[in-house]
This record gives structure tokens, C-alpha cells and sequence, in this order.
């Protein structure tokens, strides 16, 4: 026995066919962001689920830290810094505009040596 989908499935179905249709016509920088905001909002759900299903925490005093960075933003501001360089020669080098010198002499098709050698 099969089961016929109903109309707010279908609709759901068919409006995701056309974003990402419509995504990957743009390109894949508009695809790699339309895809991380998506993945991002499915993880903010999810992390709101799990907030919702565990009873709150009792808070305990908080620790004296005596770093500056908490080891998670540490590494946050190291990848960020990494992404800036790699950034910056990407850019560097995209922007060189150096022309070979000119030759010496135009070149020319009807040489009459080849290889060297008088042609006949």
C-alpha cells in the first residue's frame, strides 16, 4: 500500500530543491556560506533541545583564571590569525602584475634554419 505525501511535505520538499537549485547556480562561495548558516542554525537548535531536556546546573564559584585567553578562544584567535595570513597572500599574490621582458627580436615563422641546420 503506498502513501500519498501531503501538500505541506511536498511544498517543504520542493522549496529546499529550489533554494539549493538556486545556491548552486550562484556558485560555490554562496553554496559554502548558504550551507553554514543552515548547519549553523541546526546546531543552535539542537543545543537548545538539549538545554531544555537537562535540569538546570547549580553555579559553583568561578575559578580564578590567570591566563588572559580561555584555551577555547585562544585557539578561536590563533585559526582566525591563520585564516588572515593565508588571506593576505592569497591577496598578495592575486594582485602581481609582472610582464615577462621584452625579447630581443620579434619571432618569426619563416625561419629558414631548423634545428640548427640549413634546410634545403
Amino acid at each position: 500500500m503506498t502513501s500519498t505525501p501531503d501538500s505541506a511535505t511536498a511544498k517543504k520538499a520542493l522549496g529546499i530543491a529550489r533554494d539549493t537549485a538556486l545556491t548552486l547556480a550562484k556558485g560555490p562561495a554562496a553554496t559554502g556560506f548558504v550551507v553554514t548558516r543552515k548547519g549553523v542554525s541546526v546546531l543552535r537548535s539542537r543545543r537548545a533541545q538539549q538545554r531544555a531536556a537537562r535540569p538546570a546546573p547549580v553555579r559553583a564559584a568561578a575559578p580564578v583564571r590567570r591566563g588572559r585567553f580561555v584555551p577555547g578562544r585562544r585557539a578561536g584567535v590563533i585559526g582566525v590569525l591563520v585564516l588572515l595570513g593565508a588571506g593576505a597572500v592569497a591577496f598578495s599574490r592575486s594582485r602581481r602584475t609582472e610582464l615577462p621582458p621584452p625579447a630581443a627580436e620579434p619571432p618569426s615563422l619563416g625561419t629558414p634554419t631548423t634545428n640548427g641546420h640549413q634546410a634545403p
